[in-house]
C-alpha cells in the first residue's frame, strides 16, 4: 500500500508512527518515521501528528481510534475480531474497512477504496 501511494501520489510525504517494538520494521518502509528522541511518540505527540495529517490509514489500534475521534480523515482496517459498529470508530470522515482475513487483503484493493480520499 505504501508503494502504491508513493508511486501514484509523489507530492505527499508518507509518515509512519511506529509503536514499541516496531521501529526496525518501520525503517524498511523507506518513508519518514515519526519518533521522539528515537522512541515512539507519546500520546500528545501522536495526537499532534494526526491533527496535521492529510489522511490517516491505520489498523484497528489506539492510534486509529484517536484519529477518528480527533476528526481526522482516514481509514482503519478491521479483521474478524470485532466490528467497527461495536467499537464506534466510524465518523463522517473516518471509515472502517472490514475483512474476514487481513492476510488476504491485497494492497490494490485497499488503494482502490481509498484513492479518491488521497486526492481530495
Amino acid at each position: 500500500l505504501i508503494n502504491l501511494i508513493k508511486q501514484n501520489h509523489p507530492q505527499y510525504v508518507l509518515v509512519v508512527a511506529p509503536g514499541p517494538g516496531e521501529i526496525e520494521e518501520a525503517k524498511s518502509f523507506n518513508i519518514k518515521i515519526a519518533l521522539s528522541n528515537n522512541l515512539p511518540l507519546n500520546f500528545f505527540e501522536l495526537a499532534s501528528l494526526i491533527k496535521k495529517s492529510h489522511l490517516v490509514i491505520a489498523n484497528d489500534t489506539g492510534p486509529a481510534h484517536m484519529a477518528a475521534h480527533l476528526g481526522a480523515r482516514g481509514f482503519t482496517l478491521f479483521g474478524p475480531h470485532t466490528t467497527p459498529e461495536k467499537v464506534s470508530i466510524e465518523r463522517e470522515k473516518f471509515i472502517a474497512l472490514q475483512t474476514m482475513d487481513l492476510k488476504s487483503l491485497l494492497a490494490d484493493r485497499v488503494y482502490a477504496l481509498i484513492k479518491s480520499s488521497i486526492i481530495n
